[in-house]
This record gives structure tokens, sequence and C-alpha cells, in this order.
């Protein structure tokens, strides 16, 4: 797998892979004292050569090792390209109301925390780029990655109050 991981101080994006994406991190962390966050992940079976070819596209942009000069706006279009393979890191409960718009409408804390993604393009549960798609069947959306299925009721309960 390709990660990209941001330093929270949104300073640097390291572009690596790794088989066990948390243990990287973790790994990283050590000795930096700035906390790691993770943007998101493309799984592969050819890792060595991905990584080679992104590192190649920002090589104007590197810095220190595998460390960039980025925006996670930057990454957002490479994860987007890898559809289903593709994954950003989730907020953890993308359906948080974290406030109301000035008509009184709630605001959700979303599914990534440096964009404005629906459920629609990404999963909100797992963050692949294969979004919800709806199965009349069923009568509700299902994730093709994770097989999570919801109708997203609790959204419209959560607005009626």
């Amino acid at each position: 797998m390709i990660y990209f991981f941001i330093e929270d101080s949104n300073e640097q994006v390291k572009i690596g892979r790794a088989k066990d994406i948390e243990r990287r991190r973790k790994g990283l962390q050590t000795g930096n004292p700035r906390k790691l966050l993770l943007l998101g992940w493309i799984r592969t079976d050819d890792d060595v050569r991905l990584e080679k070819e992104i590192h190649q596209n920002f090589s104007h942009l590197r810095g220190t090792g595998e460390w960039f000069d980025l925006d996670p706006a930057d990454i957002l279009p490479i994860l987007e390209h890898f559809g289903i393979d593709g994954f950003v890191g989730t907020t953890g409960d993308s359906f948080e109301v974290i406030g109301n718009d000035r008509d009184g409408v709630p605001e959700y804390l979303g599914v990534w925390s440096w964009g404005n993604l629906e459920w629609n393009e990404c999963c909100p549960f797992c963050g692949s780029f294969c979004g919800m798609h709806f199965q009349d069947a069923s009568s509700m959306y299902h994730c093709l990655n994770c097989d999570a299925l919801t109708t997203f009721d609790f959204l419209s309960h959560q607005e009626e109050e």
C-alpha cells in the first residue's frame, strides 16, 4: 500500500509504502514532535512502481527524504483516481453534528478533515472512493469495498431535531 501522512501542522506530507500503515505511522511518530495524521492510502499490488511514480510527480516539491511540501488538496486527485482502491483517512464519526449554518441546518464533521467529501463520492465508513450506491432491492446505500449498508435515515432524524 502507498500511504500519505501529514504532520498536524500541515507542513509536510510523507509519501511511502508499507504493508501495515498504522505500524509505519507509529514508527515514524517516534522522534517526531508533530502528530502524524493519515491523509489516505492506495491499495496496490505494484507499490514500488507507484511510489516511485508519485515521488517523481512531486519531485519539484521534495523536502527531506520522502517528505514533500504538499497540501492535502494535492493528494486528493491521486486517491480519487484509484476509485475503490483509493482511500481517505476518515474522521471517525462523519455524521457528528459540529454546528449549524446560519439557516439552522446541521453541519456534519464530514468524511475527511481536509476537504468536503460527500458519501456518494467516498464511503464514510471505510474511506473508499467507490462511494455509496443505492440498491433498489434493499432500498439501502451500499459500499462496494466494505459492504456497509445504510439508509442514512439517522441523518434526516438529526436534521429534524
